[in-house]
């Protein structure tokens, strides 16, 4: 017995018999040597009379010579003995990728010799010469078809058989031989064709390559070896997929035994779930489970033209075949699937996968989207059994034990239980949150992450388009900046509340179960233009730790047809993958009073508008639209709305109040600076009362003095002068 302590050991074993036959047939080749034959410096260059002899010899029927059949059982008992050294060198945990490749790719002898004779010239360069002698062609030195054909057979009769082993279609072929194709090979006979081998197959034995460089930028391989992730949950999910797979396993395994069926079924297992929902992990964590690595594929990345992406699928599956991985295929966004040509597309992919099913040993396919598909709009190959899973962000009490699990022992678990509630992450984002939050509060010297270090951590977790649709708002008001009423101000922390303790209400307490959609909150902020709007959005997602994104409605509106549904539908989706606020204002203009259909453009407007009346109800997210015109909105609409909050024009206390709320403490007063004789007097709203503010602010420094009365009443004159008002001389007396 031995055992192989590397892959290169084993094959330079098999290729000193590789070499044994082929000095056998140069030597055979010189014994035939007649005078006038031409020089062995020339041959392959020119042909002379005495080649022409010696091959009407050849020609000539004779029974199979002593050296070649000595050779032939020579080799059969080599083989022999290093299938046992092979066995026992793999079971004591040694990688030979050779065997590997055989066994994967279900390799016959012959084809195996074949492998060893097109990777011979890599190992030893003097194959090369050989090649090009054997072949009497020194333009040709690589083995051909006929030195296979002749050298490789265990007996005569396995020509024929060794034929179909280098047609198009055979595995070998397919996945191990590359094709040529310049003019100098088409004009060869099949018989001169040259074999050479794929420059992956070359990398995998010599171990040179973890991934085929040509598909590395479409391509994700994740190994048995590869770090586990961090965090793994859903085990009674994970179960249920492999038990599925191990079924159809155990089908396949019955069947075999019955010669009356001669397709196996494939596991093709659709995970369906929104962004973020951890569909990649549960991939991974299902081919940990079933011993196998993971390859995955970007569908989005593959070439859109068909020969390139033919070429690339080509790859995908050697390379799946190769590691006996379960291939993976990622839709990414879904616009790979949703885009023109997809029908064409798919059938190659469809054929890519039935190939890879039907050469793999343990073939497991799956398809990663963010919308459930139908088998139709799937590349499912026949006798597939199709298996579909849909895939959730984990519900807060995983998200707390998920928390608990990446945090440390001192860490304040009613602050944990907070951020499960808060933020709807998947295992990933959590890990990747906790460790980004303790980087931040140990540069800011805290003791343990604060909420603030957490909130700051979650922006590094979401991936998101949404500053191509809308802007993000900077977040700088707090409560004490918003200058409104009671009643007003009590609903919005009743709405901030709302979602705070929208797990514990929907989730814990069962409500959810009563209500499966409109989980969302929903608020709408109506009152004259200036009265805090925009300023009471800011506040609220302060409160809350989310990003506040203004949709720009020049980015959202077209006017073509569906263009600004798909504009909304792409708004929505990445608010709802990244958390954040949408901040509709001026709202009446998309969330309008449907009209009556007099021609085609009310009837797509009124369709605009009814997709709308759905996303906004079904939206999880927190969404806010803003109006001047309480009056133009659809009732549809109104009812939708969980949290109506109307912003009453000032009052001449809550204007000295905004007055006050503006000036900053490093600015300048002059003492008879009078607020409230400016709030009585100035009927104008917060907007205009900031106007005037910063006005009389440049004044002042202008003159390189306190802001006094004087440039407060010139400001007001001339905002209201602004606002369409006439302003009576005696207004400001005695300030005038």
């Amino acid at each position: 017995m031995r055992l192989y302590e590397t892959g290169l050991e084993y094959l330079r074993d098999e290729l000193a018999v590789l070499e044994r036959g082929m000095r056998m047939l140069i030597a055979d080749f010189e014994s035939k040597e007649i005078d006038g034959q031409t020089p062995m410096s020339m041959r392959g260059l020119i042909v002379s009379p005495a080649d022409i002899e010696r091959s009407l010899q050849e020609s000539e029927p004779h029974e199979e010579e002593d050296a070649l059949a000595s050779f032939r059982g020579f080799r059969l008992e080599a083989e022999q003995a290093f299938e046992q050294n092979v066995s026992d060198s793999i079971s004591e945990g040694r990688r030979l990728p050779f065997a590997y490749l055989s066994w994967s790719l279900q390799l016959s002898n012959w084809e195996k010799r074949c492998v060893l004779l097109c990777l011979a010239s890599e190992l030893d360069t003097r194959y090369e010469s050989w090649f090009g002698y054997l072949n009497d062609d020194v333009t040709l030195r690589v083995p051909t078809a006929e030195l296979a054909l002749r050298l490789l057979a265990d007996r005569e009769q396995d020509t024929d058989h060794a034929r179909r082993l280098l047609a198009g279609y055979s595995t070998l072929s397919r996945f191990v031989l590359r094709t040529d194709k310049g003019t100098a090979a088409a004009e060869r006979s099949s018989l001169k064709q040259p074999l050479r081998m794929d420059s992956r197959i070359i990398s995998f034995l010599l171990e040179t390559e973890k991934l085929d460089s040509r598909i590395a930028d479409i391509c994700l391989f994740i190994g048995l070896q590869d770090p586990a992730p961090m965090l793994a949950f859903g085990e009674e999910l994970q179960e249920g997929l492999r038990q599925a797979v191990q079924l159809e396993r155990n089908r396949n395994v019955k069947q075999a035994s019955d010669e009356r069926i001669s397709n196996r079924t494939l596991p093709f297992i659709q995970l369906s779930g929104p962004s973020g929902s951890g569909k990649k992990l549960h991939a991974r964590l299902l081919s940990q489970a079933l011993e196998q690595p993971l390859l995955l594929v970007k569908l989005d990345k593959l070439a859109r033209e068909a020969e390139a992406m033919a070429e690339q699928l080509r790859h995908v599956v050697r390379e799946a075949l190769l590691s006996g991985a379960v291939l993976c295929v990622d839709e990414g966004a879904g616009e790979a699937a949703a885009a023109e040509g997809w029908p064409i597309r798919m059938e190659a992919i469809r054929a890519a996968l039935a190939s890879y099913s039907e050469v793999s040993r343990l073939p497991v396919i799956l398809w990663l989207t963010r919308l459930e598909r139908r088998s139709s709009q799937l590349p499912v190959p026949a006798f597939a059994a199709l298996i579909h899973q849909a895939v959730h962000i984990p519900d807060a009490e995983m998200r707390l034990q998920l928390w608990q699990r990446c945090s440390n022992e001192d860490a304040d678990q009613e602050l944990l239980k907070r951020l499960a509630d808060k933020y709807a992450f998947t295992a990933g984002q959590i890990a990747g949150m906790s460790l980004q939050a303790e980087r931040l509060s140990a540069r800011r010297k805290h003791a343990i992450p604060t909420l603030d270090d957490y909130a700051s951590a979650s922006r590094t977790q979401v991936q998101h388009r949404l500053s191509e649709l809308a802007e993000k708002q900077k977040l700088v008001r707090q409560w004490d900046n918003l200058i409104l009423p009671d009643e007003p101000l009590e609903l919005l922390k009743d709405a901030c509340s709302r979602h705070k303790y929208s797990e514990t209400v929907f989730n814990r307490w069962g409500f959810g179960q009563k209500l499966p959609y409109g989980r969302g909150l929903s608020m709408l902020f109506a009152g004259p233009p200036g009265t805090g709007k925009t300023m009471a959005a800011e506040v609220v997602a302060g409160e809350l730790g989310l990003e506040l994104y203004r949709i720009d409605l020049s980015r959202v509106v077209s006017k073509y047809i569906g263009e600004t549904e798909k504009n909304l539908r792409e708004l929505f989706a990445e608010a709802e993958n990244s958390g954040a606020i949408l901040f509709f204002d001026e709202g009446d203009s998309l969330f309008g009073k449907r009209t009556e259909v007099k021609d085609s453009n009310d009837r797509f407007a009124n369709m605009e508008a009814a997709y709308l009346l759905q996303r906004i109800e079904t939206f999880d997210g927190v969404s806010i639209l803003a109006t001047n015109l309480l009056q133009n909105m659809d009732e549809a609409f109104l009812r939708r709305m969980q949290v109506i909050v109307k912003f009453p024009f000032p009052d001449a206390a809550q204007r000295e109040q905004i007055f006050r709320s503006l000036l900053p403490k490093e600015a300048p007063l002059d003492p008879d600076l009078d607020l409230p004789f400016l709030a009585a007097r100035v009927d104008a709203s917060g907007g205009h009362i900031k106007n005037i503010v910063l006005s009389a602010a440049f004044m002042a420094a202008a003159e390189q003095s306190p802001i006094g009365m004087r440039h407060m009443v010139r400001a007001t004159r001339q905002e209201l002068h602004k606002m369409g008002k006439i302003v009576v001389k005696e207004s400001f007396e005695p300030y005038n």
